[in-house]
């Protein structure tokens, strides 16, 4: 079992507090109504001079190719649009780590709008102080991981972590532990949270599996498939049927899109 240590959030300098009240949150709009979308603009525009547009589509061709190139913090995603909606837009990003909040005048998806891990569900026509109330909260979300970031490289940069045994952090709803990275044999999507399965035991943590591809896929970590992450010192072969066959004999899927890039990085 690990040891529960209690981690306290890094401390920001002066220059990286003004830094961070001054930075730039990137916006993305995908709504196919012309006015909806200018209103909605507008709104973030009066709303927080912080936030900046960096792009807008109006079906789901432009907003994947877009979103997969601007990489924007916040997305604001109607359900019906052109050529689809917006499950589809999520569906084809490739490793999008931004909020979601849903605009639609449609109740119905909201439940499954959670379940791809959305920050929020707006009923149109949006009201300016329910879009402000949600605006502070993703900025709150962004700003808790931004700190979270920092305090694994203050982690990564101390005695914690030396090159040949390097270690991260696992957050829980209550609990936080330091988890060699090479006790990690691979880690699974459980909706917005993520199960890491170690030689011993297993953590149910709240992140997503989005969040920790990012810190791990410099330790050799393979994104099999949108639900699965694996540590590469742990598998054992690439079968014909597109499964991974681990070394404790579990068989983890990979991808039809991602099969010729994982044959490739366990032969490397």
């Amino acid at each position: 079992m690990f040891k529960k240590i209690k981690i306290i959030p890094p401390l920001l300098t002066e220059k990286e507090k003004e830094l961070k009240l001054m930075r730039k949150i990137k916006v993305f709009v995908v709504e196919d109504e012309i006015n909806a979308r200018e209103v909605l603009i507008e709104m973030l525009n009066l709303i927080d001079k912080n936030l900046e547009l960096i792009g807008f589509a109006d079906n789901v061709a432009d907003a994947v190719w877009q979103i997969n190139d601007l990489n924007p913090e916040i997305l604001f995603l109607d359900i019906h649009i052109k050529n689809g909606n917006g499950f589809d837009v999520l569906n084809n990003l490739e490793d999008f780590r931004g909020k979601v909040i849903f605009t639609t005048a449609h109740a119905d998806y909201a439940i499954k709008a959670f379940q791809y891990s959305a920050l929020d569900y707006i009923l149109k026509p949006i009201s300016p102080l329910q879009l402000k109330h949600v605006v502070e909260k993703a900025k709150t979300e962004l700003n808790k991981e931004f700190a979270y970031r920092q305090m694994l490289l203050k982690l990564s940069n101390s005695d914690l972590e030396v090159v040949s045994n390097p270690k991260i952090v696992i957050k829980t709803l209550k609990k936080q532990y330091v988890i060699p990275v090479s006790e990690i044999i691979r880690c699974e999507s459980e909706g917005a949270y993520t199960k890491f399965h170690l030689k011993d035991t297993e953590i149910l943590t709240s992140k997503n599996l989005k969040f920790y591809n990012g810190i791990l896929e410099k330790y050799q970590f393979l994104r099999t498939h949108q639900s699965h992450l694996v540590n590469k010192k742990y598998v054992k072969s690439l079968d014909s049927n597109g499964f991974l066959e681990l070394l404790n004999g579990e068989m983890i899927p990979v991808s039809a899109r991602k099969k010729s890039e994982i044959s490739k990085a366990i032969k490397n």
